[in-house]
């Protein structure tokens, strides 16, 4: 996950646009729209997002400019998340239907009533479970656009887009084998259709 603290698998991506002269003046304010709050305790959301200092994931509050370190924005986005086994919403349901159909003298319940009541357990099994952190480096080179995102799964890295749109306006491409090929080719004047006439070969075969 982290780029800065060793090893691991990163995303590349590619900045659409370049940013305005002005950039820098605005940054702080941009970010501090989107930085990570905490879970309160009666919340009944299971999942927080936001940035935080890439040195030090509790520090939210951007107050410098210790995110840019020119020509690089480097930041963290931490997420946390509350999970409840399935198990577990399943057996407090059960629970909490039998005690209906008792106090009531009923023998069945109505699906919406069921749904109401799961709701209801999940909400209250939310408030008691301690939610999880975990931290995604991000190094954004803003003179070329390049970006390296500490991620590589897929719902993971739309979140990371989404939230890099809503904080800098700046759409983001996705930078495979292809695109990077393509961009490698146009850099040296040849057409980047020049890779669709490529054709797989076998290494192993004898000459």
């Amino acid at each position: 996950m982290g780029l800065i603290s060793g090893s691991g698998s990163f995303s590349r991506y590619q900045v659409k646009g370049k940013p305005a002269e002005d950039f820098l003046e605005s940054l702080s304010e941009r970010i501090g729209r989107h930085t990570f709050r905490n879970l309160a305790e009666d919340s009944p959301l299971e999942r927080s997002v936001g940035w935080v200092n890439v040195m030090d994931m509790f520090d939210n509050r951007f107050a410098g400019f210790e995110f840019l370190k020119e020509p690089y924005i480097a930041m963290s986005l931490r997420v946390d998340e509350r999970k409840i086994p399935a198990t577990a919403i399943k057996q407090y349901c059960l629970e909490a239907e039998e005690k209906i159909k008792v106090d009531e003298n009923i023998d069945f319940l109505p699906k919406s009533r069921r749904a109401d009541i799961k709701e209801g357990v999940k909400l209250r099994l939310l408030k008691r479970a301690l939610p999880g952190s975990k931290v995604y480096d991000m190094v954004w080179n803003y003179s070329t656009g390049d970006i390296a995102f500490g991620g590589t799964n897929t719902k993971l890295c739309d979140e990371f887009q989404e939230i890099f749109f809503k904080t800098f306006n700046f759409h983001l491409l996705a930078m495979c084998p292809y695109t990077l090929g393509s961009g490698f080719l146009e850099k040296k004047g040849d057409s980047p259709d020049l890779i669709d006439s490529l054709v797989p070969s076998n290494i192993w075969e004898a000459p």
